[in-house]
């Protein structure tokens, strides 16, 4: 499924979708957590939110972001 944007800005504010799944990039995931985009690229490097680098881009599937919301992730230990 491809989709067709007007500018960058729609592009920029929808969600990548590959064979039915929801994939949210950092700068998605920041604004919807009113983070920043290191802090949740850091979040994405330690573990804290699983994710998923797609040509040197750190994504999260639509269910990883649930379950990261819902506190249903494993706690890490150092």
């Amino acid at each position: 499924m491809f989709y067709v944007y007007n500018n960058k800005e729609e592009r920029d504010k929808m969600p990548l979708e590959v064979s039915g799944l929801k994939l949210y990039s950092v700068n998605e995931v920041a604004e919807m957590l009113k983070s920043t985009k290191p802090t949740i690229r850091a979040y994405f490097k330690e573990g804290i939110i699983k994710g998923q680098k797609v040509a040197g881009k750190w994504y999260i599937t639509e269910d990883n972001l649930k379950k990261y919301l819902s506190c249903d992730y494993p706690v890490q230990t150092k």
